[in-house]
């Protein structure tokens, strides 16, 4: 018998491990070797942003900050993330002053600045995606605009860091049970029991489901946590094309889409298409649908978010548009990134009303994964019945309000669910 049962071997549910695997006997469920196929946050590569207008989820992501720049803690040891994280920096489009994402923005820089002493060099530039020069990368662009550059932002090596952590608690003991996803999860005052799928089953004194946009499916959050697809493509850069972009920042673009640096170990640069997302109708927009599990329905990205990307590709990248044979660069490796939502991007991290010792973690809204180093310390926190009464509020199990969902930072203009779409 475990004391903690955590099913979802993500950032939620590895975060968690970490903290609790110093005191407990923690056991890990995932449908599949970790890092799961289906999670969001198996990827080549995260933005590591610290702008919040939030005080406390700026503060946690400084504190994340911290971690993944090298310290350490009396739960993670110095140094534990620095192999996959990149102090990179970030260039961004400077939306318009009317916009809700302009007032976020600006706001964030000057809690950020004020409260914190972080993000203290940002500059702007007009039309000059090098930033004087910085960027000599750049060059050849046609993007126009005015650009923010912040030197205080960063990448996670996504699939790379949850090995990291995974690792890091085999070596404290936690037991991990892989390629078997949990059924059902009973629960009662003296405990809970994870039957699996294999039939076997995984008792505990209490259980964490951290399963992401796949939450639903365990449990009934009655509406208040729904699937948001995402689209994603990549391109294969030839050694000559890496070397030329392999340190550049992230550039990011809340209109057309934003890139990353290049993957060292292949090479392969992420693009993804922003103001765009999909949902499955069927459920009312509760459950993702993955290609892994569907491919002859899910089967790549839309054809439109292609033409952004190319589109992208053009005014900022236009030496990557076309191939060495002249003909337009294949867009590989197209997918679907399913988050979970919530209506006001906060977390749920509580109790499930009516399932005693049942706990979830989800709501990561896109904007989860930086917390990796820190966010198991208020989960435990929560499931030991230690969190501030402010965050436990913040973070309660709640009633959601859809039709008036606002998230500042997100920029969405086209909607299709699955079934509508055309694909690439």
């Amino acid at each position: 018998m475990s004391d903690i049962v955590i099913v979802g071997g993500g950032v939620f549910g590895l975060s968690t491990a970490a903290q609790y695997a110093h005191s407990s006997k923690v056991s890990v469920i995932d449908k599949f070797e970790i890092p799961s196929p289906i999670s969001a946050s198996t990827d080549y590569n995260k933005i590591v942003r610290l702008e919040y207008n939030d005080e406390i989820y700026a503060e946690m992501a400084v504190e994340a900050m911290r971690f993944w720049q090298g310290e350490g803690s009396d739960t993670l040891p110095p140094g534990l993330l620095t192999d996959t994280y990149s102090h990179c920096g970030r260039i961004s489009v400077v939306p318009p002053e009317s916009s809700p994402r302009y007032t976020f923005e600006m706001e964030s820089l000057t809690l950020l600045q004020e409260k914190f002493g972080r993000c203290q060099d940002v500059s702007e530039y007009c039309n000059d995606l090098t930033c004087n020069g910085k960027f000599s990368q750049f060059r050849e662009s046609q993007a126009k605009g005015k650009f923010r550059y912040n030197r205080d932002c960063g990448i996670g090596i996504a699939a790379k860091s949850l090995l990291v952590m995974k690792q890091y608690c085999k070596s404290l003991g936690v037991t991990f049970i892989e390629n078997d996803g949990a059924a059902c999860v009973k629960s009662s005052d003296d405990g809970v029991v994870v039957s699996l799928e294999s039939g076997a089953q995984v008792n505990g004194r209490k259980a964490l489901i951290a399963c992401g946009a796949n939450t639903p499916s365990l449990l009934d959050l009655r509406q208040n946590v729904k699937s948001t697809g995402l689209y994603v493509g990549h391109i294969q850069l030839t050694e000559q094309e890496f070397e030329k972009y392999r340190d550049i920042p992230v550039v990011f673009n809340p209109v057309v889409g934003y890139f990353f640096p290049p993957d060292p170990e292949t090479r392969v640069l992420k693009i993804c298409a922003s103001a765009s997302s999909t949902y499955d109708l069927a459920s009312n927009g509760l459950l993702p649908r993955y290609k892994k599990l569907e491919p002859d329905t899910v089967k790549s990205i839309p054809i439109q978010s292609v033409v952004q990307i190319r589109t992208l590709l053009a005014e900022y990248l236009p030496d990557l548009l076309y191939a060495a044979d002249g003909q337009l660069r294949e867009i590989q490796d197209c997918k679907i990134c399913w988050i979970s939502d919530t209506s006001d991007s906060n977390f749920i991290i509580d109790e499930v009303p009516e399932n005693p010792n049942v706990f979830v973690s989800c709501g990561d809204s896109g904007h989860g994964y930086k917390f990796l180093p820190n966010i198991g310390s208020y989960i435990m926190a929560r499931m030991e019945n230690n969190l501030s009464s402010k965050l436990a509020k913040k973070w309660a199990f709640r009633e959601s309000v859809w039709d008036n969902m606002t998230i500042p930072w997100r920029i969405e203009h086209k909607r299709r669910h699955v079934d509508q779409i055309q694909w690439y």
